[in-house]
């Protein structure tokens, strides 16, 4: 009898380890119109792209509880609109962070200064991120800076796109990246297939070309927007070039905080698509 046991306790820690040992997760947190991101890698390698406006601070911070997240190792501010960074002092300031990656962009806001002085506090100085930058992750997940390649006037064109790869997937992040700026990373990076794109600019027609949608063809795309929010996103002519790709949409402003999974061969969700 106690053979037995054993040897099913043997199975069952195998299993358990078996099933964490190669998974990489992406959340899109649920905060409104606005942006927050967290990629964990299978190194348990943990990553914030953006915090969402100034209200979103308990939001996050109850989320990144739910997965058990205690530090940080790269914080991401896309570009320094407040629905972006609004939280990011308040997330600094809680935990235990070691880099954080800025555009070479400065503002007179608030939230920027927030930043900023988060950062001075805990002894954090922040790193510009430009198109060409190269970060390994683990050994085989590389994160790849496309935009921006200079500074521009408008916070949105300075907006860090990045391209995540993960062995045979691709995860392409864009912040509030422009029309422009897709044409440019078009003309600059081979992105013929993206299995999964975040959608830039909250769903807004000012990006998403049909062009670049065509182009990098994505099987999944994420939309971070408020319910029922002022400016009417997605625009009717972003989900119209995103229904020419047959790509699955996914809102958060329908279907709340999004979660899905890569072991490096497929990517998974709990989720259905929603238009």
């Amino acid at each position: 009898m106690k053979r037995l046991i054993c040897l099913t306790f043997i199975i069952i820690t195998l299993l358990v380890g078996c099933g964490k040992k190669t998974l990489l997760s992406v959340h899109v947190i649920d905060v409104g119109q606005g942006d927050s991101i967290l990629i964990q890698t299978p190194n348990q390698t943990n990553i914030l792209v953006d915090g969402g406006d100034e209200d979103s601070s308990l939001i996050i911070k109850k989320f990144l509880k739910s997965k058990k997240v205690k530090n940080i190792d790269l914080v991401i501010a896309t570009h320094p609109d407040t629905d972006h960074i609004g939280s990011l002092d308040a997330i600094i300031n809680k935990f235990d962070i070691s880099k954080v990656y800025l555009p070479n962009k400065e503002t007179t806001s608030d939230a920027y200064y927030n930043l900023i002085k988060s950062c001075n506090k805990k002894n954090i100085h922040p790193q510009f991120l430009e198109k060409g930058n190269i970060i390994n992750l683990d050994n085989n997940i590389k994160l790849t800076v496309l935009n921006p390649s200079y500074t521009h006037l408008d916070n949105n064109s300075n907006s860090i796109v990045f391209k995540l790869d993960y062995d045979k997937k691709s995860f392409l992040f864009t912040g509030d990246c422009t029309l422009e700026n897709e044409q440019e990373i078009l003309n600059s990076f081979n992105l013929n297939h993206i299995d999964f794109l975040k959608v830039a600019h909250h769903g807004s027609k000012n990006s998403s070309s049909e062009n670049f949608i065509n182009t990098i063809s994505p099987h999944v795309a994420v939309v971070s927007c408020g319910y029922d929010n002022e400016y009417g996103h997605p625009h009717k002519e972003t989900l119209l070039n995103f229904s020419k790709t047959n790509t699955k949409v996914y809102r958060t402003d329908k279907q709340g905080h999004l979660s899905f999974f890569s072991d490096g061969n497929t990517i998974t969700t709990s989720s259905p698509p929603k238009e």
